[in-house]
């Protein structure tokens, strides 16, 4: 569980597979670890007094603020796999995405149709997913994150 200042972060994790909640803006520190533990989560902060206001033995407090050594930092410490399980989750809202089935395939670019696939949708959101120029610079990244060692 990401707090809201790792919106960013949230999106990577479930470019890579993950089922990475965001805390709502609004939420309470001691709500957020409580939701949490009740998820079987872990807590991903910038903020350097989060587990000092609440009793958080859930709480990994990052040390940086750029993505890069956030990712370094993640895999040293939770294991992270950036490869795990690449473009399965909606990356805005977190939902597994299903296959987008051949009669739904006009709801893509027309050079978009034209590519070798999978292509899927988010069920709750309705974001198209095709494997384009996007998803290549993500992928890559993802690959540059795993290799880090």
């Amino acid at each position: 569980m990401c707090d809201e200042m790792l919106a960013g972060l949230a999106r990577w994790l479930r470019a890579a597979g993950y089922d990475a909640r965001l805390a709502a803006r609004s939420q309470k520190d001691a709500d957020i670890v409580a939701c949490a533990c009740r998820e079987g989560r872990t807590v991903l902060t910038l903020d350097r007094g989060f587990a000092g206001k609440v009793a958080a033995p859930h709480v990994l407090r990052l040390d940086s603020h750029d993505l890069d050594e956030q990712s370094r930092q993640l895999r040293a410490t939770l294991g992270i796999d950036w490869l795990r399980a690449p473009f399965t989750r909606c990356m805005m809202d977190n939902t597994p995405l299903k296959e987008l089935g051949e009669t739904r395939l006009d709801r893509l670019p027309v050079t978009a149709r034209r590519l070798p696939g999978p292509f899927r949708e988010c069920p709750t959101c309705g974001r198209a997913y095709w494997p384009g120029s996007h998803a290549k610079r993500i992928l890559h990244r993802l690959e540059t994150w795993a290799s880090e060692g």
